[in-house]
């Protein structure tokens, strides 16, 4: 059975690709930071969901959006290292003092750029976004042509508080005239799936700035795997979804 979910994975990829505009080879490296180190779940880049890794399917995602002169896993594990070559990518060995557990991403960005000088233009990419699509990372590249950078975002219409010199107060919203759902766009929020950023915003110390754009994604995509539950939940879905589309 796990077998035969993966070659449908493998097929709807194929045919996801297919189904929209085609995305021109480029100069754009992708990038996927993958570290051995993990806690929340022992080697988490590695977990299976639907007879394939976390890793895996990144990577084949990636390569089925034909979007990237190069394919990197940053990673100071061996078996993931083995994984990505595996499956095609090439693997930048990362030093162990930029992939321990309070190693901002940025350093380790920063890291790989430094030992490979002629990558100006990349795109990050967390595995743990299990739901990544070749439909978002085309229209990803295609806004990236005229911005800074773009990332993946979802709309939240949840009502938030803060609280102030210990005072629990709404967050931009006013008590005497509480939004309905219908009445406002939603606050947008990053879901980490990816993003894309370029050599001199990281040699300042940042990964975006004012000139981002977004790629909204499908709220039901972004998932991302923190968690046992959020593993279970996935394999649950990739699983009811395998037997709608049988």
């Amino acid at each position: 059975m796990i077998q035969l979910k993966t070659v449908i994975f493998l097929i709807l990829l194929v045919f996801d690709a297919g189904c929209t505009e085609f995305c021109l080879k480029n100069d754009i490296h992708a990038l996927i930071l993958a570290r051995g180190g993990s806690k929340g779940i022992n080697l988490k880049n590695l977990a299976e969901v639907g007879g394939l890794s976390l890793l895996a399917r990144t990577i084949i995602t990636i390569q089925n959006s034909s979007c990237f002169k190069h394919i990197w896993v940053s990673t100071d594990d061996k078996r993931i290292a083995f994984e990505a070559q595996k499956y095609g990518a090439i693997v930048h060995r990362r030093p162990e003092k930029f992939a321990r557990d309070d190693t901002p991403s940025i350093h380790a960005i920063s890291e790989f750029l430094d030992v490979h000088t002629s990558i100006q233009d990349f795109a990050l990419f967390q595995c743990t976004s299990v739901f990544l699509k070749t439909k978002y990372i085309q229209e990803a590249v295609k806004k990236f042509e005229t911005h800074d950078c773009v990332f993946a975002a979802k709309r939240s219409h949840y009502l938030r508080w803060k609280v102030v010199d210990d005072e629990l107060i709404p967050a931009e919203f006013d008590l005497n005239a509480r939004p309905r759902r219908q009445d406002w766009e939603g606050d947008i929020v990053e879901t980490g799936m990816f993003y894309f950023s370029r050599r001199r915003l990281v040699k300042s110390g940042l990964l975006q700035n004012n000139r981002c754009s977004i790629v909204e994604i499908d709220v039901k995509d972004g998932l991302e795997i923190d968690s046992h539950h959020d593993l279970t939940l996935a394999k649950y879905i990739l699983s009811s979804e395998t037997k709608t589309d049988l």
